[in-house]
């Protein structure tokens, strides 16, 4: 389920694109263009989750193949069959809502197969694996162990599959960490009683996610030539073109999410922008945007504009 601070940098990098170009770009394309890429942090779920599907499919392949072999061995006819019935895996492999969400959203790594099945031959190859094949336990959660050893050792960090999905979106690099906790909430979820229709989990907690994103897109830019003045006179002498893009962005977003959402802190509202800032920013955005922020929060405070329900929001 993606937090709220993902959802604010899919925000970021929408504006960033209308900001470059905004007399030719409309603000209703740009927001069906930021809920979309919210939409494909899904997708790049569904593709982390093939991948596992497709290591699968490599296994049984080698299986046919070694018994199909002009001279098999006794091991060849007879072979230890551990990793190809691995119940998560199986119950993935057999899960038509998942197999739906696959060819619907065409899923497929294609020409890009051997990644794959390099990917397979390095986990054979490690001892955890030996382990797993030569254990005499035989239950789901040693069958969970196991994909956790292969998704977290051989698939989270791998800088091949990293750039395969740069490839095909230039924003999935910073929505990884997203679909990744999604992949170990399913896995952890996992049990006996799973079936081929049990549902896969949600990005999103409900609508009001995407309405979160929407208002903060749409006033961002509404009053992005005020929040600009504002900044502007908070500034000490620094003219807004020697200010970077980002910083300028981050804090008229965080100008819009105080007087638009009554219910978010206003604590947490300027810590999220401050953390966003050192991440995507210069090292000396944080206390750059904290020292604006704070003068301009005092101000909208004293003139009725940041209005907070509930004790402490303040």
């Amino acid at each position: 389920m993606l937090s709220r601070r993902h959802i604010r940098i899919k925000v970021l990098q929408a504006l960033y694109e209308y900001f470059q170009d905004e007399e030719n770009r409309g603000i209703a394309g740009g927001e069906r263009k930021l809920v979309q890429s919210i939409d494909d942090i899904f997708k790049l779920y569904l593709y982390e989750l093939k991948t596992l599907v497709d290591i699968l499919r490599t296994a049984e392949d080698q299986v046919e193949h070694k018994r199909n072999k002009r001279l098999p061995s006794p091991e060849d006819i007879n072979p230890n069959l551990r990793f190809v019935n691995n119940r998560f895996l199986q119950w993935l492999n057999n899960n038509h809502i998942f197999m739906r969400e696959v060819d619907k959203n065409k899923i497929s790594w294609g020409d890009d197969r051997e990644v794959i099945r390099k990917i397979f031959r390095e986990f054979q190859a490690s001892k955890e694996y030996g382990d797993y094949m030569s254990a005499t336990e035989d239950s789901v959660q040693a069958d969970k162990k196991i994909i956790k050893v292969l998704y977290g050792k051989f698939l989270v960090h791998n800088d091949t599959v990293h750039q395969l999905y740069e490839d095909r979106n230039m924003h999935w690099a910073d929505d990884l960490d997203a679909a990744q906790m999604m992949v170990a909430k399913t896995l952890k979820g996992f049990d006996e009683e799973k079936d081929e229709v049990s549902e896969l989990p949600h990005l999103l907690k409900d609508d009001s996610d995407i309405e979160f994103a929407r208002i903060l897109y749409r006033t961002t830019i509404k009053n992005s030539e005020a929040y600009g003045e504002m900044i502007h006179a908070k500034a000490n002498n620094w003219e807004m073109d020697r200010i970077a893009v980002v910083d300028v962005i981050l804090m008229k977003m965080a100008l819009a999410e105080l007087v638009s959402f009554n219910e978010i802190p206003v604590k947490v509202t300027l810590n999220e922008y401050i953390e966003l800032s050192k991440e995507y920013s210069t090292p000396k955005s944080g206390n750059f945007i904290n020292g604006i922020l704070d003068k301009l929060k005092d101000e909208l405070t004293e003139a009725g504009d940041i209005r907070k329900i509930g004790r402490g929001l303040l």
